[in-house]
């Protein structure tokens, strides 16, 4: 489509070298030359303005949600109705890739006749796009004049959802629940609710002495249980650093375990909270498996935009340990004090997993890992080129 500017430039100029040759010469076999050139010309615009005109572009098959990874099969069918000939026409589709938002595509089509194509739009990375044609192109015959247009179809929303990461769920034992103040807030003590035969282990200060007397059995009191301490899963959304499609791709993979996590916590019977700190912040909370779409969709629009250092979000989050059982820390960057931090939380009684997304498996950055699992932490890198873990 491009090459057609240079070669109506040089047409022009034999056109205009046959004329001044007859103005000076006065020959007639450069006058015929000239018109036959400019009967050419006008030809190829009548052919590319008519069919221009009367072309008729469609899209169907585009769906509203995918999953990341996915391929639509999109349908499109073209339509004209002009006599003359005419070399290509190119439909230009805007598809949901950062790099390259559009994609062209040439097809061939008699005059009067509609014809389906089908093209597989590959959708890379998670986010919010728009789908369909943008501008059709026509080309004459002798490739002289190139022309395009907005087709005047609307474009499709297409969300590109991200696809969970497979993770084990942070078991929160009696031994593991937190804090010691959680444990002793697991009862509400100000609350009985009933009682029950004496079973090994109890504590004498449940028994219920008057009832145990008139039953002759001891009976221990029962007690309503607070809310079970919660999960945090807690996602690194500061800006990454590298080229573009490696920077979504490391976004796409950091979504996607923090997703793989709270799912697997939501699937075991814990509550879940996911606070999102990034330049709008917020906090999504579920306590049962059907809550799970709702984190889907804040991992799916969430943005990198973060104006604090992941150190910075932890150290903000500490005041909340005291009511939580796990943690699930997911960061693109792994440093001296993200692990200290993490050590940190292991050691005041909060069962804490770190997932560290990055191809990164030098010695030096090992270590890392390796000190954090001395020290208690569920720490693991995750490759985010790697989607044999992906369900």
């Amino acid at each position: 489509m491009r090459n057609s500017i240079p070669r109506l430039v040089g047409f022009s100029l034999v056109m205009a070298a046959m004329l001044a040759a007859g103005l000076s010469t006065g020959t007639r076999l450069y006058y015929l030359i000239f018109y036959a050139l400019l009967a050419l010309l006008l030809l190829a615009a009548v052919s590319v303005g008519w069919t221009l005109i009367t072309l008729r572009v469609t899209l169907k098959g585009v769906a509203a949600r995918v999953e990341r990874g996915e391929r639509i099969p999109a349908v499109f069918t073209v339509r004209y109705a002009c006599p003359l000939p005419v070399s290509a026409i190119q439909v230009r589709l805007s598809v949901p890739s950062a790099l390259a938002p559009n994609q062209a595509v040439n097809v061939s089509c008699p005059p009067f006749t509609r014809r389906t194509f089908r093209q597989v739009i590959e959708c890379p990375h998670r986010g919010v796009y728009e789908v369909g044609v943008t501008r059709v192109f026509v080309t004459d015959a002798f490739g002289l004049i190139c022309l395009g247009r907005r087709p005047g179809t609307r474009l499709v929303k297409l969300e590109v959802a991200p696809r969970a990461r497979a993770a084990q769920s942070l078991r929160l034992s009696a031994s593991d629940q937190g804090p010691q103040s959680i444990r002793r807030a697991a009862e509400d003590n100000a609350s009985p609710s009933d009682v029950r035969a004496w079973q090994e282990g109890d504590e004498l200060k449940k028994v219920h002495w008057k009832l145990s007397l008139r039953r002759r059995a001891l009976q221990v009191r029962t007690y309503e249980e607070t809310a079970r301490p919660d999960t945090l899963v807690i996602p690194d959304l500061q800006q990454v650093t590298a080229l573009r499609d490696m920077q979504l791709t490391l976004e796409d993979c950091v979504c996607e375990a923090a997703l793989g996590a709270a799912r697997a916590q939501l699937r075991a019977g814990d509550p879940v909270r996911m606070p999102l700190v990034a330049a709008q912040p917020r906090e999504i909370a579920g306590q049962f498996p059907a809550d799970i779409p709702a984190f889907a969709e804040a991992m799916l629009r969430v943005r990198f935009d973060s104006p604090y250092g992941y150190e910075q979000v932890l150290t903000l989050m500490l005041a909340r340990f005291q009511r939580t059982g796990g943690a699930v820390l997911v960061t693109a960057r792994l440093n001296t004090r993200i692990a200290d931090m993490a050590l940190r939380m292991q050691q005041s009684g909060v069962a804490t997993r770190l997932v560290w997304v990055s191809d990164d498996d030098r010695d030096e950055s090992m270590t890392l890992i390796e000190r954090l699992k001395m020290g208690g932490v569920r720490a693991e890198r995750m490759d985010p080129w790697d989607e044999g873990n992906e369900e």
